[in-house]
């Protein structure tokens, strides 16, 4: 069984190295596309990519973000996929598997084609900076980011290669994505590490909606300010372990 994930990123750079390390535990190719940053994210893609052949720096695309930017990717990998294969059509820089991906996929029930994500989504607090806790360096503060949202996002991640897969470039996923598997898997989601990270996603989200991209209608507000959250909002992460379901 293959595992090819599919990942576009834009300014990452402060998580793009761990992100690149916990996917090709459990990818057989993890295929980029940069969106034009100017953090030196694709040079970090391109030197893991010299130690790490399973690091595939795909594509520099530096036009407007659009929700179907995976497509390309999928297009030219897909003549390698076999029928038990199985794509990650969406890995985000900012997602951690604490699962056995692969032992996961393997239960995936014959029927079902497509596998979503239920994502613990962590946060910065106000008491966080207060205390001095964040530094910018990821692998350093990603202990120290403790606090998560009560909710937990649903969506698609994964799905069962089929020869009768189309993906065209307005579309966000492959079709057709077949029956969703009842199990979700758990994701560690960092979408929030420091006040310099969050401004930069604040800034090139709003851009990105100005050109149409037809995403990121949620992402309002005026500056990354908006982003932080107070404890007592959260859940703290020693308080909800990982349903023992999600790591069998």
């Amino acid at each position: 069984m293959k595992i090819y994930s599919l990942l576009t990123v834009k300014d990452e750079a402060d998580v793009i190295v761990s992100n690149l390390q916990d996917a090709c535990r459990w990818s057989d190719k993890v295929v980029v596309i940069d969106n034009g940053s100017s953090d030196g994210t694709w040079e970090l893609v391109q030197e893991t990519a010299q130690s790490n052949p399973k690091v595939i720096p795909f594509e520099r695309y530096d036009g407007p973000f659009h929700i179907g930017l995976r497509s390309r990717a999928f297009r030219a990998f897909r003549r390698e996929m076999r029928l038990g294969d199985w794509w990650c059509v969406r890995l985000d820089a900012d997602e951690f598997y604490p699962v056995d991906v692969r032992a996961f996929l393997q239960k995936v029930p014959w029927w079902a084609g497509t596998v979503k994500k239920r994502s613990t989504d962590y946060v910065i607090t106000h008491e966080d900076l207060d205390e001095g806790l964040i530094s910018g360096d990821f692998a350093t503060d990603r202990d120290r980011i403790l606090y998560h949202l009560p909710c937990r996002r649903e969506e698609r991640r994964f799905m069962r290669h089929s020869p009768f897969l189309l993906w065209l470039p307005r579309w966000r996923y492959p079709h057709p994505w077949g029956c969703v598997a009842p199990e979700r898997i758990a994701v560690d989601h960092y979408q929030y590490r420091s006040p310099e990270q969050m401004q930069r996603r604040y800034a090139n989200r709003q851009q990105a909606k100005a050109e149409g991209c037809g995403s990121f209608s949620h992402e309002n507000g005026s500056g990354w300010h908006d982003y932080l959250r107070h404890r007592d909002e959260c859940i703290k992460k020693e308080e909800c372990q990982t349903p023992a379901s999600f790591l069998s």
